[in-house]
């Protein structure tokens, strides 16, 4: 299903050729870090400064608006001043109560927001909009996300260690992930997956993990 642009405000500027950094990650903190055993804090430091990292390298940050690692990447990002902000806004579909209303409510912050799509298709589309996915912290939706990237070829993506327990290694068998354990890592391996976008923007051609 092909997004759609929802943003009202015409006057606003086109997005940027940059590439684009899709944030993914729980949405109910408090429930998977009990689960996981896990310090809710880590969730929310890791999301913020990957919000910050995507910022110092002049990315776009993609993400789903609702709640949780999402919104404080948001926070981290627009903290740095980040170049463009992208909402997907799914309409439809099962999905938490809150969801969509959630989504609806907080895509005003971002620069822009995409639509036009149910919560079936919202874990297919950040992985088919995203040059590179960074994730902090693992629960339903996450596992999806991470798990659609072998069906649409694309991205890649960077995993914080510390927020998650364990991807079962069947599903790293079929999928480009890459465990990170500090801010300095990830900044390098995110600086080296942007490369190849960067060049494939400028080149006009598409950039694919390889």
């Amino acid at each position: 299903m092909s997004l759609e642009p929802q943003t009202p405000n015409e006057l606003k500027p086109s997005r940027p050729r940059l590439p684009i950094v899709g944030m993914i990650g729980p949405t109910n903190i408090v429930r998977v870090s009990e689960a996981g055993g896990i310090d809710p804090a880590l969730y929310k430091h890791y999301a913020n400064e990957a919000g910050r990292l995507i910022a110092k390298l002049d990315a776009i940050i993609a993400l789903v608006p609702d709640r949780g690692v999402a919104l404080h990447a948001l926070q981290g990002y627009q903290a740095a001043q980040g170049s463009w902000s992208l909402a997907l806004a799914p309409d439809g579909g099962p999905s938490e109560d809150v969801a969509t209303s959630n989504c609806e409510q907080n895509s005003a912050a971002c620069d822009e927001t995409l639509g036009g799509f149910t919560w079936h298709h919202q874990h297919a589309n950040i992985c088919e909009l995203s040059d590179l996915l960074v994730c902090v912290g693992l629960s339903c939706g996450t596992m999806a996300e991470i798990v659609w990237t072998k069906w649409v070829r694309k991205p890649r993506i960077l995993a914080v260690r510390s927020t998650m327990s364990v991807i079962p290694p069947e599903i790293i068998a079929e999928t480009e992930i890459e465990f990170v354990d500090t801010l300095a890592e990830l900044e390098e391996h995110m600086r080296d997956a942007l490369a190849g976008a960067r060049q494939a923007i400028q080149t006009g051609g598409n950039f694919e993990v390889s």
